[in-house]
Formats: structure tokens, sequence, C-alpha cells
């Protein structure tokens, strides 16, 4: 028995450790506040516990040195939901260790570089669905999805200070509240409605597609940022990009350059898939560049799910020129081609200009 205690003493102390941080995200028009939960050694509660980040979105960063996680314990309210939802799952160590151990290749410039993943995220969209995400500074993948169940929390274990969660009407107050669902969103959601609970499972589904960027001759891409609307965000390091399964994409910046040393100048374009004709310009404001909430109703998403085979290759053609004079008329060209076949994508937001 001594022997046996010490060997787990010693595996323990052995475990490798890592730099990591949690965080929690949840759809704009679908905020969550944690009640409590813990991802292995980072522990969150109602104290903090509330998101409005956006699907695969940010929230607050604070590392720890520690083995990375192997459990997720979470409790949270659903504002829309007006419900509680709870779950424990283990968590898929082995291919988070992998991702951490191996990091990803980025492009910086016209060099290949090795970034590490150090983030943990975890979604909650609705009707107790959760997604898990390992990301990097510019990549985020999935690694896991799970269901919870509504729960009602036992009145003895409601400490003083989390009583204000349980006061009668206290979903709705937050709603009405525009730090919890800003303007613009509530703007949006009169105009397009809720997207319906399922579609965040629908975005998880992949097509076998790649973009294909056409700029003008003698310029060279330096790097992109493609989002995709299942929380994945991916820099392909290596050009042409290649050809897999990926979710299909609500926002592409293209960064890139034309001529050399005193004569060069440097693009970006920039493309998201909405009827929101400000939507770049919200991001450059100051902000991330979240899934539009219409997306559910964009025309990508009929042309990749009715029009597309998803099992045969997919290309989506980008056509970019800076000397039309204006700026969101510079994509001249953006649709799908399969066998031969075009489909002009129409419902899009596109901004190309100077990159300073």
């Amino acid at each position: 028995m001594l022997l046996l205690l010490l060997a787990i003493t010693i595996n323990s102390c052995m475990e490798k450790k890592y730099e990591w941080s949690a965080s929690i995200s949840a759809p704009r028009e679908y905020p969550i506040e944690v009640y409590t939960g813990a991802a292995g050694g980072y522990f969150f509660s109602q104290m903090g516990g509330f998101s409005n980040s956006g699907w695969g979105g940010w929230g607050s960063i604070d590392f720890i040195k520690a083995p990375l996680p192997d459990r997720l314990d979470m409790t949270w309210l659903s504002y829309v939901d007006d419900k509680f939802y709870t779950g424990e799952w283990e968590l898929p160590t082995e291919k988070i260790q992998q991702l951490f151990d191996e990091g990803f290749y980025a492009k910086r410039g016209q060099e290949a570089v090795t970034e590490p993943y150090k983030y943990i995220k975890i979604g909650f969209a609705p009707k107790g669905m959760v997604v898990v995400w390992a990301a990097g500074i510019s990549r985020q993948v999935e690694i896991a999805r799970f269901q919870a169940h509504e729960t009602i929390i036992n009145p003895k274990l409601i400490s003083k200070d989390e009583k204000y969660m349980f006061r009668n009407g206290y979903s709705q107050h937050r709603l009405e509240n525009n730090f919890v669902i800003s303007k613009d969103v509530r703007e949006q959601l009169e105009q397009y409605g809720y997207p319906p609970s399922e579609v965040y499972e629908e975005y998880r589904e992949k097509y076998n597609w790649k973009p294909k960027v056409v700029l003008p001759k003698g310029s060279t891409i330096t790097s992109m940022y493609i989002k995709m609307c299942n929380g994945e965000m991916e820099d392909p390091y290596d050009l042409p990009i290649d050809q897999q399964n990926r979710a299909i994409p609500f926002s592409f910046q293209i960064f890139w350059s034309v001529g050399s040393g005193k004569q060069k100048q440097e693009f970006v374009s920039r493309i998201a898939f909405t009827h929101d004709k400000e939507y770049w310009a919200k991001y450059l404001e100051g902000g991330e560049n979240e899934i539009p909430v219409d997306f559910n109703k964009n025309q990508i998403r009929k042309l990749f799910k009715e029009d597309l085979d998803k099992n045969k290759i997919i290309e989506m053609v980008i056509k970019i020129n800076p000397n039309v004079e204006i700026k969101s008329e510079r994509v001249t060209e953006l649709y799908l081609e399969q066998d031969g076949k075009r489909y002009e994508i129409k419902e899009k937001v596109t901004r190309t200009g100077k990159y300073e």
C-alpha cells in the first residue's frame, strides 16, 4: 500500500506542467453566466463568470503553470433559455497534450515559424451544448463537444453572495441590459430574429474546400486569417493552401504586398459573409470580428448545404484588384467552384485598403 501511494505521488510530481489559460465564451445573442466550474486546475465561479464574447471568442486571460486539464465540470445559467445547465466530462487529454507539445506553423512574412497552443476555450451554446477548443494566437481547433443537462440548484447550497442569480426575472433583466446584449446585436436580432439553437450544431459540419486568392501580378500574400462558423480559426503557413475538410468560413483577412524595397506597398483585404454593411467598420473601431448574427441566413450557407457536394473538392476563388476606386468593390470576383461550375457569392461585405 505504501509503495502504491509512493508511486502515485511520484507520478503526480513528474506530470508535465504547461503554462496555459482557460476562458469561457458564448454567442453574442445567447449570453450566459457560469455558476461554478473547473477545467483541471482552472476554476470558474459566478464572480466574473459572465460571457457574450462571441462563439469561440476570447475571454479573460490569466495563465497558470499546471498539468493540462483532464476533466471539465461546469454549471451555468443561460439567460435566453432561462435555465441552469450542468455537466461533467473527461477531456481528450492525449489530443490536447499533443497539440500543446507540437504547436503549429504560422507564416510570418516569408518565414514559417512554430507558434504554441496556450489557451483552452470553453463555449456554451443554447440548450446545453458545450464545445472546447485549443487555441494559439492565430489558430483555433475544436477538441471536444459535450452535452449538458438541465438542473435545479438546491436552495440549501446557495450562498448569500450567489442569491442574485436566483431572483425572479433575473435572466430577463440581464437581457435588457445593453452591456449583455449590445445595441448593435439587439438591432440585428430585431431585423433577423434569433438564430435557431440547432445552428451551432450545424455549424460544425465540414466540407472539402480551400481558398484560392488571385492577386495583381508581382503580389505576395504575407498572412491570411480564416475564421470558420464552428469557432475554428486558421492562419495557413503554406501557400497555396491545402485542400482539407473545413467548416464554412464567415470571414477572411488577407494581408498581402506588391513591389519591394521603398516601392513596396502593403494591403489588407477583408471579407465577411453578412448583410451588415458596417461589419468591418465596427471591427476597425476596436473589437474582435465575430460570427455575424445573421450568418445562419446568409447565401454562403445555402450554397454549401444545398448546392454543393460536400464529398467533392470545392474551391473558393477570391480575386482582388486594389486599383478599383471604391474600397468595398476591390474584391472583384468571389465565387465557389466545383466540377467546373461557378456559384457566385453575392451576399458579402468586403474592404480592401493599404495596411499601415
